[in-house]
């Protein structure tokens, strides 16, 4: 792009005239359990002198009695609490004897509208059972049986519930505050034996109730039954060892077993353990309770620390009638590590370049051992030359690659070499060599002068000399001879420095103006 400078006139003698320039080159919380007015919990006060309710047994058509905390005829004094809100709502139980819990119950009011859920859980939340109530009357206590019976400890406590979706639901204030609900082999407890009773929780979906409230009776239910025949929780493996092969030393592979509850009843998976150097446990939830013909995965990993063979054991506790405890053998082998780096290229020529001008090349990495190979860092020597893509230290894994990008930008002519140094655990040399080249060439510039001739002269003008300083030298004649036109191009100019121009007239007898005004102008 041209550079252009106006200059002023004086007018001495031969007039002197006004001087421009051009450069030119070829290339450049805590819930709360509330209605939705301002109301007491329950919407009206209560006597705890109604809360008292008597509670019976109830026996339904079952191979064996069935148990329920309430009787066919017990009912709440509030059989709608008025609070809309979806919420979740349960009761602590446990019984003196092992057994199962064949359905639940709860007492509906006929508010209580939408789908309702029926939940069994451990105390710590984790969920057993579940199951949709179909067929519902619009009031009164209603009852789901699960598909299949939830499996209840003696004397470990568990929380059953129902999720009520329009809330509406029935509530009795203070009715564990004092006792719970006694009907061997079945107890509703009281507030403060195992923390609160009732449970819930106000939420937009089904959730474990953990709050409680004034020791509340929601009037949720259980039906339990004890068993016709002894309980065969049967476990089953997938395979007794199982074995992972070569696997190179400090890299990892991964194999599974399957369990399955093959007996006729539920099995409880209460744990798993793994012994053995380089073995691990990645994937599996303790305890866990499957159904009969349910099943779960266990994913086991091998990570070898050192070379040779490497031997562990899964061990797997339960409650399976085969025994409480069962074993699946490990086995691998450590191999040696043999990471290796490959490189595309040993030379990089970027040929000729401008200079200042910038041109890039790339060579490739590639992993070609049998174990991941990592570059630790990756540096280049040599003026005009840089590494533009590709960040360090890097794991390549077998077969992978990677683009290493390299620019070169020359600052000056001539040829230029450099070298890009990548080090690596590549059991072929910790450190690999690729020798750069290039050659950086100079841009023809030259400067291009103009300037006006005097409008009149009292002295007729012949022509002009052309006067050029370098930087803050002094100014020396730069043309060979007078000339008659107003421009000039000065093409002895070097790239990088600065120069300074001014222009006299110069009359027949070779007698020159006072110098115009100076320029300077800077040569990229």
């Amino acid at each position: 792009m041209p550079y252009r400078n106006s200059f002023s006139k004086p007018g001495l003698l031969v007039a002197t005239p006004a001087l421009n320039s051009t450069i030119s080159s070829p290339k450049r919380g805590e819930q709360r359990l509330g209605p939705t007015k301002r109301r007491s919990l329950l919407g009206r006060a209560l006597s705890t002198l109604f809360l008292m309710l008597a509670c019976g047994v109830t026996f339904s058509a079952f191979a064996n009695a069935q148990t329920t905390l309430f009787s066919a005829t017990s009912k709440p004094v509030t059989i709608d609490h008025g609070n809309p809100a979806p919420t979740e709502l349960g009761v602590k139980f446990k019984s003196d004897t092992t057994g199962y819990i064949t359905g639940l119950r709860f007492y509906k009011a006929s508010t209580n509208k939408g789908t309702h859920v029926a939940h069994i859980w451990t105390t710590s939340g984790v969920l057993l059972r579940s199951a949709t109530f179909t067929n519902e009357t619009a009031s009164g206590w209603q009852q789901v049986n699960f598909a299949t019976p939830v499996q209840v400890t003696a004397n470990t406590v568990y929380v059953a519930s129902y999720w009520a979706p329009a809330g509406h639901f029935s509530m009795d204030m203070n009715y564990f505050a004092k006792a719970g609900v006694n009907k061997a082999p079945l107890h509703a407890l009281q507030n403060g034996v195992n923390g609160g009773n009732g449970v819930y929780v106000h939420s937009s979906k089904s959730n474990f109730p953990n709050a409680n409230y004034e020791s509340s009776n929601f009037w949720v239910d259980v039906v339990y039954s004890g068993q016709a025949t002894p309980a065969t929780p049967k476990l089953s493996v997938s395979a007794s060892s199982l074995n992972f092969g070569t696997v190179a030393v400090n890299s990892a592979t991964t194999a599974s077993v399957t369990l399955t509850s093959s007996g006729g009843s539920p099995l409880t998976v209460s744990s798993a353990a793994v012994s053995g150097t380089g073995f691990s446990l990645t994937a599996g939830t303790f305890p866990t309770t499957l159904n009969p013909n349910s099943s779960m995965t266990l994913q086991l990993q091998f990570k070898p620390t050192a070379s040779g063979t490497a031997t562990g054991k899964l061990t797997i506790g339960s409650n399976s009638t085969t025994g409480t405890s069962t074993a699946v053998t490990l086995s691998g082998t450590g191999g040696a590590a043999n990471p290796q780096l490959k490189v595309s290229a040993t030379t990089l020529a970027f040929g000729s370049v401008a200079v200042n001008s910038a041109t890039t090349g790339s060579v490739t990495l590639t992993s070609s051992g049998t174990t991941a190979v990592t570059v630790s860092s990756a540096s280049v020597s040599g003026t005009g030359f840089s590494i533009v893509g590709g960040t360090f230290p890097v794991t390549l894994n077998p077969n992978q690659t990677l683009a290493v990008k390299l620019q070169f930008k020359p600052a000056a002519s001539g040829s230029a070499t450099g070298k890009l140094t990548l080090n690596s655990n590549s059991t072929t040399g910790s450190s690999t060599a690729v020798t750069l080249s290039g050659t950086g060439t100079s841009t023809a510039e030259q400067v291009d002068l103009s300037w006006h001739a005097p409008a009149s002269s009292s002295d007729p003008v012949a022509g002009y000399n052309i006067y050029r300083a370098t930087g803050s030298g002094a100014f020396q004649l730069v043309n060979s001879g007078i000339d008659k036109s107003t421009t000039y191009v000065d093409s002895s100019v070097t790239s990088g420095k600065t120069y300074n121009y001014l222009v006299k007239s110069v009359d027949e007898s070779g007698v020159e103006s006072t110098g115009s005004n100076e320029i300077s102008v800077a040569v990229p």
